[in-house]
């Protein structure tokens, strides 16, 4: 079955890369040939200035004039290594397909996984299988984000989401919140299935041998480079490095403050976790990634994922790992994780979901 994947292939994080990689192998596996559909996204609900920093054209170039300056040489320079580090992993790992006029080509089309039902920029009607006329339509796990039913009313799109959802063949979500949205929508209880990270498993990459892994321990930091440079976020940071002797290292993303911050493409992210010491993170994949890797963490929850990564970190028993004050930093780090219970709540939330996903694509 040729199956067009609908999700963020734009965004150049490695977590949204990953959980894309992670779906289509899982979809090869399964004897299928997978595509990820290429579209044009919407910035509606965005100031326009900052939709240039998404919507790369001539336009893009006063916002990364800007970006320049404010953020200085080396971190411009690093993001634009990581930039094509990223493109070129894409480049050789998937299948691309324009979604408009293509679909006479396949045979079903997958929504999901990530914020791909989320308001936060604008209304992608493709995301709510408006448009789609595949004989198939099914979602893997996609979310809301932080949109709640209430904003769905405020930006008038209730109507258009709701007659989205109804035409799929089958639906599922990521977390809990999105599911009681689903259920308020459609008065329809749905499937919750893991992150398709946790589906693939990674079992061979996280073998894999690395030459970008420090010689030194290392303290792994995982955040958004425009996150973790409050001085009391970073100064807790850096105190419980120097006191357990240990070389803080960035991969992905650029922090000054840091001992070395390295570039890197996704499955050399994967290495960079498995062989850390300990993980200090903000971002919902940077603690999928601590969990898959078995990884002491902590999770720093913000208002803006606090949805997905307050159902993550219980879904897999690590609430533990919730960092809600700096000073405790040094004492979640250092308890213990049952990583035998977790692990085998991740083997129950694969085969759940590969069970789901043979049974959608049997029977469409």
């Amino acid at each position: 079955m040729k199956i067009g994947i609908l999700t963020h292939y734009q965004v150049h994080n490695h977590g949204a890369i990953l959980q894309m990689h992670g779906l289509y192998n899982t979809l090869k596996s399964l004897g299928h040939t997978p595509y990820i559909l290429t579209y044009n996204k919407n910035f509606d609900f965005i100031d326009k200035q900052l939709s240039n920093k998404y919507n790369i054209s001539l336009k893009s170039i006063p916002f990364y004039l800007k970006y320049l300056k404010k953020q200085g040489i080396k971190k411009t320079k690093f993001n634009v290594k990581k930039h094509k580090i990223l493109n070129n992993f894409k480049k050789s790992n998937y299948n691309f397909l324009p979604l408009y006029p293509n679909q006479k080509e396949l045979d079903a089309v997958c929504i999901g996984s990530d914020e791909v039902w989320s308001l936060e920029t604008g209304i992608n009607i493709m995301m709510y299988s408006h448009t789609i006329t595949t004989p198939l339509i099914f979602a893997y796990a996609p979310v809301f984000g932080q949109t709640n039913l209430e904003e769905i009313k405020k930006y008038g799109c209730y109507e258009l989401i709701k007659s989205g959802l109804e035409r799929f063949n089958y639906l599922s979500t990521r977390d809990l919140s999105s599911a009681q949205t689903v259920k308020q929508i459609l008065n329809k209880d749905i499937s919750v299935l893991c992150d398709p990270v946790f589906l693939y498993g990674y079992k061979e990459e996280q073998k894999l041998n690395c030459n970008k892994i420090p010689k030194e321990k290392y303290l792994l930091v995982y955040a958004y480079d425009n996150r973790l440079n409050d001085e009391k976020e970073y100064e807790c940071i850096k105190k419980y490095a120097k006191e357990n002797n240990l070389k803080i290292v960035s991969p992905g993303f650029y922090h000054d403050w840091v001992d070395e911050n390295i570039n890197v493409n996704p499955i050399e992210l994967i290495s960079l976790f498995k062989n850390a010491q300990a993980v200090v993170t903000d971002t919902f994949h940077g603690s999928v990634l601590s969990i898959l890797t078995n990884k002491s963490f902590a999770c720093f929850v913000r208002s803006s994922n606090v949805n997905k990564i307050s159902f993550l970190l219980n879904q897999f028993n690590v609430s533990q790992a919730k960092l809600d004050n700096w000073n405790n930093l040094q004492n979640i780090l250092t308890q213990n994780f049952d990583w035998t219970n977790v692990n085998s709540l991740i083997e129950q939330e694969r085969q759940k979901a590969t069970e789901y996903l043979r049974k959608v694509l049997q029977n469409g």
